[in-house]
């Protein structure tokens, strides 16, 4: 009877420390054959050059955070190119991108491209050139919101989204 009530003690404690130690991304990442979700909260911080010109035009830098799949961790964004459409019945603004996540092992710097509408709601696609899972498509999705809790900035806008990173082509 003491030799079952042991076991059922040791097997009760190995539970339990199972069901309470988190599973680490690091561990959940070594299937390279799933698609993994970042969320982002993201806004403009400046403009840069603050007066741009035709031959400086301008450039948005943005920060945030990143969650999801891989944890927590800081957002860095820079849209190299902006340019609206005219001449339509509703304007589409075309945009280039470069997205930084910093999230310890799962960080990644993502060349993108894509564009939003009048509803504020973007589609870009790209490729992670450094980082984790380099080579691997992205497709990014966001929609525009009018301020956000994070955003203490200049600028009132934040973007809320996800970027989906394929799995592994190899």
């Amino acid at each position: 009877m003491t030799t079952f009530s042991a076991r059922r003690r040791v097997g009760s404690m190995l539970t339990a420390i199972v069901l309470l130690t988190p599973i680490s991304p690091v561990i959940a990442d070594r299937d390279h054959e799933r698609d993994v979700v970042v969320k982002f909260t993201k806004w403009v911080t400046s403009v840069v050059p603050a007066v741009p010109t035709m031959a400086m035009p301008p450039r948005l830098l943005m920060v945030g955070v990143v969650g999801g799949h891989i944890g927590s961790g800081a957002f860095r964004g820079e849209v190299v190119d902006r340019k609206v459409s005219s001449g339509h019945t509703a304007p589409i603004v075309s945009l280039h991108a470069i997205y930084e996540v910093q999230a310890g092992a799962f960080s990644f710097t993502a060349l993108i491209q894509g564009g939003s509408g009048t509803e504020g709601i973007g589609l870009l696609d790209g490729v992670i050139l450094n980082g984790w899972r380099a080579g691997s498509r992205v497709h990014v999705e966001f929609k525009t919101l009018a301020g956000c809790p994070e955003n203490t900035g200049a600028f009132p806008n934040c973007f809320r989204g996800t970027i989906r990173v394929s799995r592994d082509s190899d």
